[in-house]
């Protein structure tokens, strides 16, 4: 019965892990025990809205890996707290960034990288390098 309804499923993308751990690699580490994002050096180059983007990537990752995380979304407040950015830092960036198409908004206004988004999000990253 499983396999009559995958038949029905279309335009799935499965998650490409390999993007995910090349955006990740050179900017954070994450701490199963503690559930904790590390920042690396290279973290300090990056500017507010890809930090945000890494943060949010690195959730998504800790839910992949089962790191025991609820869910990727994370509200303003934790992204604010978590990245030691300035809350009207963060709202402006999340609200310009969702209507990009880069993230998405559930309920509670919990916010979270598209997966179909995450090339993008590898392209911002590239261009911040050069």
């Amino acid at each position: 019965m499983d396999d009559e309804l995958e038949a029905l499923v279309i335009g799935e993308k499965k998650l490409d892990r390999k993007l995910v751990a090349e955006i990740l690699s050179p900017y954070v580490r994450l701490d199963r025990e503690t559930h904790n994002i590390s920042p690396l050096e290279a973290w300090l180059g990056l500017g507010n809205e890809l930090k945000i983007l890494v943060y949010l990537v690195a959730r998504k990752a800790m839910v992949l890996l089962r790191f025991g995380l609820e869910a990727e979304r994370a509200t303003a407040n934790e992204i604010a707290d978590d990245t030691n950015l300035k809350l009207i830092t963060v709202n402006r960036l999340l609200r310009n960034m969702y209507a990009e198409g880069l993230l998405e908004r559930s309920k509670g206004r919990r916010y979270f990288v598209r997966d179909d988004a995450l090339d993008r999000v590898w392209e911002k990253l590239k261009q911040q390098k050069i």
